[in-house]
């Protein structure tokens, strides 16, 4: 078991206020809040309660919440439900891989925007007409925050994707769609929440009967969690990031991916010549230390990441770094002398 202070992948430990919260909500939250039992209706105050959080802190509208069961489908969700057969679907290159995945089942046209060295999206003047974009408001791999300036005038359809930024970033003043990753702020796994401002544009996607905008399953005590984590979530601390970057890249042949853009306070990313990333992730668990390496869309495999690839960095060396709440310097300093052995080890 990896300790704590040594946890420095994407997987964050639930917020201490939703894990004691967690027990009393599947004591209160165990029924049906649709049906009529008084303690449906005692369920169904406590989820309107949760949604009316969760909105408030997000910034959207209440009634534009939907909750999900399954965070991943809500990017087919946000997309499909505004996008239709004639549209054209826009995305980026370093969007994640369900949503490249939608451009590629998608019967229309599909355009794939290009990124620069920086991890900006680079949106063309006149974007085509009758479009969905696929907007990313932060990277999961490399923290870099998008720069929204361009795509404010956008008369096009525009579904957000705010599953690592979270509540870290405002969404734009224009949107249609936005996902949102309970995880993003230490609530449990297992829930999303997406958000509808245009219901007149929006058409549930799947095989439905009722007139419905998602699936309607997940677990209501994991919703009344993720508000409570919500609800007790401080942003990290942007200083500790600052001094991992400082301090890491004094490792040789070692350069930090976008090191100039505005990003989350706790993602970044590093390359390293001349070793392979995943051989040094496991020889850092040996030592105690989790780190990630390849592309966060397909992590247990280690795929190459396709947004270092498309940002003109090599992929083989790839390191990234999730920082935590309790993440402190001593923790950076012994994290770097561990990353500094082990490269020595593989070189010799």
């Amino acid at each position: 078991m990896v300790r704590v202070t040594g946890n420095f992948t994407s997987e964050t430990q639930l917020h201490h206020a939703a894990r004691a919260a967690l027990l009393e909500a599947f004591d209160q939250g165990w029924a049906d809040p649709k049906k009529l039992s008084q303690s449906s209706s005692r369920a169904a105050i406590l989820r309107n309660q949760a949604i009316e959080n969760i909105a408030s802190r997000l910034g959207v509208p209440a009634g534009s919440i939907e909750i999900l069961g399954e965070p991943s489908l809500g990017h087919f969700l946000g997309i499909s439900g505004l996008l239709r057969k004639d549209d054209t679907f826009t995305y980026s290159a370093i969007d994640k891989g369900k949503i490249r995945a939608v451009a590629r089942a998608h019967p229309g046209l599909s355009t794939e925007l290009s990124v620069d060295s920086l991890g900006q999206i680079l949106l063309p003047g006149n974007p085509p007409e009758d479009s969905v974009i696929s907007l990313q408001l932060a990277n999961g791999e490399t923290g870099v925050i998008q720069s929204l300036e361009n795509f404010i005038d956008s008369k096009n359809l525009i579904s957000v994707d705010a599953t690592s930024s979270g509540p870290r970033v405002q969404l734009p003043p224009r949107w249609d769609t936005a996902l949102f990753d309970s995880q993003s702020w230490m609530g449990p796994s297992g829930l999303g929440i997406l958000a509808i401002s245009n219901s007149a544009k929006f058409q549930y996607p799947l095989p439905h009967i009722a007139p419905i905008k998602s699936p309607g399953s997940y677990s209501l005590p994991l919703l009344l969690a993720s508000s409570v984590a919500l609800e007790n979530f401080l942003p990290e601390d942007s200083s500790i990031r600052d001094y991992a970057i400082k301090t890491l890249a004094t490792i040789a042949n070692s350069q930090i991916v976008a090191l100039d853009s505005p990003a989350l306070p706790h993602i970044f990313s590093m390359t390293i010549s001349g070793v392979a990333g995943e051989n040094v992730v496991r020889r850092l668990a040996e030592l105690g230390f989790s780190v990630d390496s390849g592309s966060a869309c397909s992590p247990e495999d280690l795929q190459p990441s396709h947004v270092l690839a498309v940002m003109g960095y090599e992929t083989t060396g790839h390191l990234r770094f999730t920082l935590h709440s309790g993440t402190s310097q001593d923790h950076i300093d012994a994290l770097s002398n561990a990353i500094s052995q082990v490269i020595s080890e593989l070189r010799s």
